[in-house]
């Protein structure tokens, strides 16, 4: 031990980044380390699984951004710690705090009274979040943190919630998330929005009746949806393939062609496909 003290004030940084990583170096060693003038020494301490917690609470405040970097990159960070780090001046320690194995109720609730949309709005893509954090992030003032909520919850009273957002940028990141129910898809299917109505282009869910209703939309990027999505049933793509804008149409009989080549379509049968008969 009297070595490792010895070595820990070394002038060469080298010997002295070994004692802040060396697994038999004392805690009060570490602890007088945090204050080591060589960043290099104390990210080796922010980088130790077996760190004392006051030793990376310390590193928390550390000027070096690698360091603080380091420290919320430790899977054994504690929480109060990750909270801390909620308010650190730069967005890269922020925004890795969400996905971190620590990452508790606290911290998700010290994330939703954050003023970083980013932030917010990583947290709001995470699953499994607990009551009063899906309630906070179904009420941030921000839609784009509410329409990654509503693309992600598993929460089925918050997504019954963001279907009937007022803001359609929100009730179409509900339309992405494959736990509606069929008749929540059909409702913003129907929504006076085409940015709703073109997130709930999923052929592979809608009733086919939806789909043909849709094949006839008034937006051009509804219908256009439907014609490049592989999985529209045959019946409405050849609805498309007589739609008036030609991209769309052109796409659906692409579509169509493709099918019948897959199959082993008759040249008689392609060239139906390309007259749309």
């Amino acid at each position: 031990m009297a070595d490792l003290g010895v070595r820990a004030r070394d002038k060469k940084v080298g010997v002295r980044a070994g004692v802040a990583g060396d697994p038999s170096t004392p805690p009060e060693i570490l602890r007088a380390m945090t204050t080591d003038p060589s960043r290099r020494v104390r990210q080796a301490l922010a980088a130790r699984t077996d760190a004392p917690a006051d030793v990376l609470r310390a590193l928390a405040g550390d000027p070096d951004l690698k360091t603080r970097r380091t420290v919320v990159e430790n899977p054994a960070c504690p929480p109060d710690v990750l909270v801390a780090l909620v308010e650190d001046p730069h967005q890269s320690v922020r925004w890795s705090l969400p996905d971190h194995p620590a990452a508790d109720a606290e911290l998700h609730r010290a994330i939703c009274r954050s003023a970083d949309e980013v932030l917010r709005n990583l947290l709001a893509g995470c699953r499994g979040l607990d009551e009063e954090t899906n309630a906070a992030l179904a009420g941030d003032r921000s839609a784009i943190v509410r329409a990654s909520l509503a693309a992600h919850t598993d929460a089925p009273d918050i997504l019954a919630t963001l279907v009937a957002d007022a803001d359609p940028q929100v009730r179409a990141g509900a339309a992405r998330n494959f736990r509606l129910t069929v008749d929540q898809l059909r409702l913003l299917a129907n929504d006076r929005s085409a940015v709703v109505r073109e997130a709930a282009v999923q052929p592979e869910w809608l009733p086919l009746e939806e789909l043909l209703r849709l094949a006839r939309d008034r937006s051009i990027y509804v219908r256009w949806c439907l014609a490049m999505d592989p999985t529209t049933p045959e019946a409405v793509l050849r609805i498309l393939a007589g739609d008036p804008h030609p991209d769309v149409e052109a796409h659906a009989r692409a579509n169509l062609s493709q099918r019948a080549t897959s199959a082993g379509a008759s040249p008689s049968a392609m060239r139906l496909v390309d007259e749309g008969d």
